[in-house]
């Protein structure tokens, strides 16, 4: 969970780096650009899906096993597609985006109670 709350920080620059370049904020979208920072938001939430089918496949029990291994398999599925189809100069794809990567974070919420062994 605690993947999601960096990547929610440092994506939520993306769509306004004219506005942080006006106002003097040296965010990381600004510094390492909107595209670049974009992947790397991706890249951390995909990396923390397969830790966490990682550690469902560590549960002795099968249901669990299941649910986290299906269950995050889709979510990666689903953000890798969602995020290959936003237009990255668009800054209302990406805000929508954003808001799309808050949704994930409160399916997340859902496994949560999975993360037992």
């Amino acid at each position: 969970m605690s993947i999601y709350g960096i990547v929610i920080a440092l994506f939520k620059d993306v769509p306004d780096v004219e506005g942080d370049k006006i106002n003097g904020i040296n965010s990381f979208a600004l510094q390492f650009g909107q595209k670049k920072v974009f992947w790397i938001s991706i890249w951390l939430l995909e990396m923390a899906f397969g830790v966490a089918i990682i550690i469902g496949l560590s549960s002795t029990r099968i249901w669990i096993r299941s649910i986290m291994v299906i269950g995050h398999s889709i979510l990666g599925f689903i953000l890798w597609t969602n995020a290959n189809l936003v237009d990255l100069k668009s800054n209302e794809a990406i805000e929508s985006f954003y808001l799309f990567i808050w949704k994930l974070y409160y399916v997340e919420y859902l496994f949560a109670p999975m993360l037992r062994f």
